[in-house]
């Protein structure tokens, strides 16, 4: 398994849960290809191991949206489709601008299971980010956005246990205050009272996952940590720890990241909050809460001119 996907939450049968969602080249729209209720779908959009991710459009209205739908194989399998489901129950808990929503959870006549979501028209982060370096303003404005979205959904006792950049989506429709963004994909999330997962359960991202996470016991400080994951490797251009899966569980586990400031020059204040957020002690990091109001104070500090002005 690539260190860059999301590993499963369990096996069932002989198929593997869908090791994350790839999208697709935007193809020209075209008629309808077939319909979900009053939806007609009109093209794919994103492809992954258990399903596709589909435009749709209201047949009478013409509102856009997005589906979810899980391959009609998996259909058969209640833990699979709980989990789909799921996405829909916990996003239905919290509503921020930042969260991607999920409309409905629903099955086809012929029982079919899927989403209806809100339709977003951009990028994923990891997109942009493969590209090349990012510049510092555009770094803080995106994940001051993601620690916002990620304060609420703990605010409302959901860990999102799987931050990383492909899912955080950049909208094409930035704000007078630089881009706008979305988290998504709730599909390995579950509610902070829920009991620890076994080894052949843990899910998550090896190469962003904290070190509790690795013992089948995420918190929402595991989130924290992820997105300081996140922000070293948007800054400095590479993870903080690289290796093997074995490897990357002990580096995680055991080992302390070199110091981001000595790969790229950064505020000394985005250094300690990414330090901190990297702590193996879940209670020496800071709450989610508290890095958004530090990423967002940096993000004004450092926008342009033009934008600090239009704030």
């Amino acid at each position: 398994m690539s260190p860059d996907q999301t590993m499963p939450m369990e096996r069932q049968a002989d198929h593997e849960p869908d090791a994350g969602i790839v999208p697709l080249a935007r193809p020209a729209r075209r008629k309808a290809l077939g319909r979900f209720g009053e939806l007609d779908v009109l093209t794919p959009l994103a492809r992954g191991g258990m399903g596709g991710v589909y435009l749709a459009a209201h047949r009478e209205t013409g509102e856009q949206v997005a589906l979810k739908v899980l391959d009609p194989q998996f259909a058969a399998y209640p833990e699979v489709v709980s989990r789909l489901f799921a996405e829909h129950t916990l996003a239905s808990r919290v509503q921020h601008p930042g969260l991607v929503e999920i409309q409905s959870a629903r099955w086809t006549d012929d029982g079919v299971p899927y989403l209806v979501m809100e339709y977003l028209d951009g990028q994923t982060l990891g997109a942009i980010h493969d590209r090349g370096p990012i510049e510092l303003s555009t770094i803080l404005a995106i994940t001051a956005q993601v620690a916002s979205a990620l304060s609420a959904l703990h605010a409302a006792g959901i860990v999102h246990c799987d931050v990383k950049h492909d899912n955080v989506f950049v909208l094409d429709e930035p704000s007078h205050g630089g881009p706008r963004v979305k988290v998504i994909d709730f599909g390995v999330s579950r509610t902070v009272d829920e009991p620890p997962l076994s080894d052949a359960a843990i899910a998550g991202t090896p190469w962003c996952m904290a070190p509790e996470q690795w013992s089948g016991a995420p918190t929402a400080k595991s989130d924290v940590y992820a997105l300081g994951c996140m922000l070293y490797d948007l800054t400095t251009g590479s993870p903080p720890f690289d290796g093997s899966l074995p490897e990357l569980m002990m580096a995680h586990l055991e080992q302390r990241p070199a110091r981001p400031s000595w790969l790229r020059a950064m505020p000394i204040e985005l250094e300690r909050i990414i330090l901190r957020a990297l702590a193996k002690d879940p209670d020496a990091r800071p709450t989610m809460h508290e890095v958004a109001l530090e990423l967002r104070a940096l993000a004004d500090a450092h926008a342009p001119i033009a934008l600090r002005r239009a704030g």
